[in-house]
């Protein structure tokens, strides 16, 4: 189990450090595939930036949130100077309030396992409402997540199952971890 921060507050004082424990330095193979054909994508939890920078610089129309305006405000700076950028936003990933869809795709590498239970299926009910049927939302989570829940695909597949189907999952090792990489498509209306 990772000892991640437990909310907004917390997540801010980590973005003032200069690196965090969870920061990737690459961009993951998963996330490069997602750039194959032009898209409108909601990465969810994207902390400062990076996912969001390099999918709109590929072509992507990109929005990022946030519930750390910390993060928020290091992801606009990151991107300051680019040609394109993304749209990035203090929200709850649990509400998506201050979002406006449809999107065609969506990612999110480490924020999904970090909520509760109840959060996990705020979370789910709020990206269907914001993905057109048929779009996929690529997610990342560990085995044993800092919300101590299993991230199994078992586990996984009824907090989506209103709304999605899952018709892929990778079991991988990603920051020195068991984990798993969930393609789910959004399904119905």
């Amino acid at each position: 189990m990772c000892a991640a921060p437990a909310n907004a507050q917390e997540f801010d004082r980590a973005y003032r450090a200069p690196l965090t424990m969870w920061g990737d330095w690459r961009i993951p193979a998963e996330v490069k595939a997602m750039a194959a054909a032009p898209a409108r994508v909601l990465e969810l939890g994207c902390g400062i930036g990076r996912n969001a920078r390099y999918l709109t610089a590929q072509g992507m129309v990109v929005t990022g949130v946030d519930f750390s305006p910390v993060a928020i405000e290091r992801a606009r700076a990151r991107v300051a100077g680019d040609r394109r950028q993304p749209e990035f936003v203090v929200d709850d990933v649990q509400e998506l309030s201050r979002v406006t869809g449809p999107f065609d795709r969506s990612l999110d590498i480490g924020c999904f396992h970090c909520l509760s239970a109840s959060g996990q299926v705020r979370y789910a009910a709020a990206l269907a409402r914001l993905l057109r049927p048929g779009a996929i939302h690529l997610l990342w989570a560990m085995d044993q997540a800092p919300s101590d829940l299993a991230m199994t695909p078992a586990a996984i597949e009824p907090v989506f199952a209103p709304h999605f189907s899952v018709p892929r999952v990778v079991k991988r090792r990603r920051r020195l971890v068991p984990s798993w990489w969930y393609w789910l498509e959004r399904t119905g209306p």
